[in-house]
């Protein structure tokens, strides 16, 4: 399957795919089951059976878009003009759907099989016979964003021995220079030493490979003091340090900087759809292993803002590295608001499964902006508590002003929610937690691309 690059605005030799809906005039021996094709091949022509009107919407067409994109049964020509509905699917939210769906399904990703099952050749394309800039404007936008996502979706999948921290900062740093109004700044040790970050360090030091910060700026509005910093965690590799993981829990911990990725795509995105705001990224880059110096429970680190932590579980890693980098956003980018994506709790699965990412959000305002995008994406994220009270163990330290984890057992992702907020210097913060959202089933999914590229527009 070949990813959809343009709209075609002529019939090709494919099969016409058109939308039919319950009470229109079905043609003879049509299949009437939702979401069913039914074809007339001497006509070229063939229906998908879509039920009542009342009940398709957005995700109806974006669902089917997926499916066509891994399973179509031969060489498909969407008329894409036939699913619109008055007043509920507008053409522009066609093309989104069906644009994202199928090159969501066609995106080739990271793989080293030396066999494979067949490739399904056959082709889905899009056709609008008249297309307005609108329709254009709408096939653009789409196009970009899920190229942005599958490049994060790509970056994740991969195995960790193909991607440490310095390959993966180096990845960054070369793709990034064909975009003219991105800046890219990667910081090695020495820097990062200079600056103060003793957590990120700290979490570094069972590693063979060099920490990274990788700082991304996007200046749309320069005559503007308002920025927006997006902060990622990067850890390529998470065994849980010394706190190990056991068995089966370690498996998948490659996709542990999947929240880098994520926040690097938004930027990729930014950079072509051009905003008229100022945006920046922090990718927080190691990964967390066991050797003779790695951290030990018990240790005691100093944060670049100086605070002391703690640390009684090292296999809670993602918040130390996240930590400086919010700090770092606040003090050096002189962020007025700051937003962290992160695969961070467990305790976020227990909560919301893989259905909703986990937000949490300082002010009604920000979370109404980024509640605004992501319902505009089809994102689905929900509001979780900041409170003091989920802070309590961590500030009851006898030898340091914070413990890194609340070992309480409840409320696991709130507690590590206002652990950051500690490093946030008072800034406006939102807070992202992707561990149920961001993979399913080894699969990379890769939400929020598209919610923090929508906030930036």
């Amino acid at each position: 399957m070949e990813l959809v690059k343009q709209l075609e605005t002529k019939r090709t030799n494919a099969t016409l795919l058109k939308a039919i809906f319950k009470g229109d005039n079905l043609p003879e021996n049509l299949i009437e089951k939702e979401n069913k094709i039914t074809e007339y091949l001497p006509k070229r022509l063939a229906y998908v059976y879509m039920g009542d009107r009342t009940a398709v919407d957005y995700d109806t067409v974006y669902d089917l878009a997926v499916n066509l994109g891994y399973n179509a049964a031969r060489d498909y020509q969407i008329d894409l003009s036939s699913f619109v509905l008055v007043e509920k699917l507008t053409l522009a939210e066609v093309i989104d759907a069906f644009t994202k769906g199928i090159n969501f399904a066609a995106a080739k990703l990271y793989n080293k099989k030396t066999f494979t099952k067949k490739e399904n050749k056959n082709n889905v394309t899009l056709f609008l016979e008249q297309p307005t800039e609108e329709a254009k404007k709408a096939f653009n936008k789409a196009s970009i964003l899920i190229d942005a996502q599958n490049w994060a979706r790509n970056l994740g999948i991969t195995a960790p021995n193909d991607l440490n921290s310095e390959q993966l900062a180096d990845i960054v740093a070369k793709d990034f220079k064909q975009y003219k109004n991105l800046t890219v700044k990667v910081l090695e040790r020495k820097e990062i030493e200079k600056l103060g970050m003793g957590l990120l360090l700290s979490v570094n030091r069972g590693s063979v490979y060099e920490p990274r910060v990788v700082v991304i700026e996007y200046k749309g509005n320069p005559a503007s003091l308002e920025k927006t910093v997006y902060v990622g965690k990067g850890i390529t590799f998470d065994s849980g340090g010394y706190n190990i993981k056991t068995g089966r829990y370690m498996l998948g911990m490659k996709y542990d900087m999947s929240g880098s990725a994520i926040v690097a795509a938004a930027m990729k995105a930014i950079a072509q759809l051009k905003p008229e705001t100022n945006v920046s990224a922090v990718m927080c880059i190691t990964d967390n292993r066991v050797n003779g110096d790695a951290s030990l429970p018990d240790s005691v680190w100093t944060s670049m803002s100086g605070k002391t932590v703690e640390i009684n579980n090292t296999d809670a890693e993602g918040r130390l590295v996240m930590a400086d980098g919010l700090y770092y956003g606040a003090k050096n980018l002189h962020a007025t608001r700051l937003i962290d994506v992160a695969t961070l709790t467990g305790a976020m699965i227990m909560a919301l499964g893989e259905t909703y990412t986990g937000t949490w959000a300082t002010t009604d305002k920000a979370w109404n902006d980024i509640s605004k995008a992501a319902k505009k994406q089809h994102e689905l994220i929900w509001r979780m508590p900041f409170d003091d009270d989920y802070e309590r163990f961590m500030k009851g330290s006898l030898v340091a002003d914070l413990k890194n984890t609340d070992l309480t057992g409840m409320g696991g992702s709130c507690s590590a929610a206002m652990f950051l907020k500690e490093f946030t210097d008072g800034v406006e913060y939102i807070h992202l937690d992707v561990a149920g959202t961001n993979e399913q089933d080894e699969k990379p999914m890769f939400a929020m691309v598209k919610t923090l590229t929508e906030l930036a527009l």
